[in-house]
């Protein structure tokens, strides 16, 4: 079988992996493809694989058609998220006037509305939930044979039993030698870098996350072993930078220390970055990953509204972001904190202290979004939307006010002039000088201007 796995061309660069998926916003940086790379892995051994990643490699549809006509697929797998499903379904609609291929659709997105998009007449077949071992049973059995499939027969919609998640050690290494590396940079140093998933699942309930829906609640954590053969396997590919691509890398902190501690051990010389929660990480913990090569770590803090956190049920406390920040500003660890304006409870009031509370600790980064109903959120689910073709997906976007009855609170409107207070201090340049030096000054300031524009 020729297989393509396609990450559709769009208009403007997009973050589409897992429960990332919104338009790139401070760094101006999407992420290597990692599902696609995984998918790849599995599939080139009895199969001809292309993987395109138009988003990231900046491709446009002329040349996406120009190579999918002298490729001539039998599958097309296809990347979408909500933001870009319009798209994605379109760039499908004319691939196929071209040539005939069956069509395969995977992500958050697809899996709340597996049973609606499997009604479009360019859509063959809906993954529900992670896809990787679901695509590889497909391209080589009968579609009634396959666990986790939603497709269309005779005009009558069939589901398949879900299927089983996938064991994380069992995976092969995504295959990266398909991927332009150099394509994707880490923010700020410009240097080539790749994702590298150490688990999935979550086992926290925020009601704005689609996490769960997606890789389930249960945390399924890779060894140590495995985690370092990748970083090696990577770097014989000259990477030596690396975002360790988890929803919580530090849950587990004795798993966190022995990777810090083989890392150190074998002199592997790597930088890296990772996501926290503000409650699982400790000092101890936090100089251990420093002296291990990370560098900069992303926290939710989300507010500085009790009352909004525990409305969402998040499970901190506002002194928690406070100590953990403070604690890795004294580690040496950049810190990017993740805000949300609009959740349930917000008043401008406070909204106005969150942004006062982000511009008091010492954050090095701030990303600002507006709380935005992606479907597999519970956020979502409150909605009750369930015909697919009366919305306009490309408005589920964290720039957007798409919240019912928040019209008040003029979002969008606070939205930039959070991020116009916070980057718009001297000692914020004053900060980025000193974290990335004056060689990098040049890079910071057009990265800015670029950003400063887009909102």
């Amino acid at each position: 079988m020729k297989v393509l796995l396609l990450n559709p061309p769009a208009e403007q660069k997009y973050v589409k992996e897992s429960r990332c998926q919104h338009s790139a916003s401070v760094f101006q940086s999407v992420y290597p493809p990692i599902t696609l790379a995984y998918i790849a892995a599995l599939l080139r051994n009895e199969n001809e694989v292309m993987l395109l990643d138009a988003v990231g490699e900046e491709i446009p549809m002329d040349e996406v058609e120009k190579k999918f006509i002298a490729f001539k697929p039998d599958f097309v797998v296809v990347n979408t998220t909500t933001p870009t499903i319009n798209n994605d379904l379109e760039v499908v609609r004319e691939l196929k006037e071209i040539h005939n291929f069956k069509s395969v659709f995977f992500g958050v997105h697809a899996t709340r509305f597996a049973r609606e998009l499997a009604k479009y007449e360019q859509v063959d077949f809906v993954v529900k939930g992670e896809p990787e071992l679901v695509i590889s049973d497909l391209v080589r059995m009968r579609p009634e044979e396959v666990s986790g499939i939603v497709y269309r027969r005779d005009e009558k919609i069939i589901e398949n039993p879900d299927h089983a998640p996938a064991v994380m050690d069992e995976l092969p290494f995504p295959a990266w030698d398909l991927v332009d590396l150099e394509r994707y940079r880490v923010p700020i140093k410009n240097e080539p870098y790749v994702l590298l998933m150490t688990g999935r699942g979550c086992p926290y309930g925020c009601k704005f996350c689609v996490s769960t829906s997606y890789y389930g609640k249960k945390y399924r954590e890779r060894s140590v072993e495995s985690v370092i053969k990748e970083i090696e396997y990577a770097k014989s590919f000259g990477i030596k930078n690396f975002f360790f691509f988890v929803e919580t890398f530090t849950l587990n902190k004795k798993f966190v220390l022995k990777l810090c501690d083989e890392i150190i051990k074998r002199n592997l010389r790597i930088s890296w970055f990772c996501n926290s929660r503000v409650d699982t990480v400790d000092m101890e913990m936090l100089e251990k990953m420093k002296k291990a090569g990370c560098w900069m770590v992303s926290f939710g803090i989300e507010s500085s509204s009790q009352r909004t956190l525990d409305n969402v049920r998040k499970g901190i406390k506002v002194e928690q972001s406070e100590k953990t920040i403070r604690n890795a500003h004294d580690a040496g660890i950049v810190t990017v904190g993740h805000f949300i304006f609009g959740l349930e409870g917000e008043t401008k009031e406070t909204m106005k202290d969150t942004l006062k509370f982000a511009k008091k600790l010492p954050l090095d980064f701030a990303e600002f979004y507006i709380a935005t109903p992606f479907p597999g959120s519970e956020l979502f689910d409150e909605l009750s939307i369930e015909k697919h073709n009366a919305v306009d997906w490309s408005k589920f976007e964290y720039s957007y006010g798409n919240i019912p009855n928040k019209e008040e609170l003029k979002l969008e409107e606070f939205r930039v002039r959070a991020y116009r207070e916070f980057y718009m201090r001297p000692r914020m340049l004053y900060r980025m000088l000193r974290i990335f030096g004056f060689g990098r000054a040049l890079t910071l300031f057009k990265t800015g201007l670029v950003f400063i524009r887009s909102i």
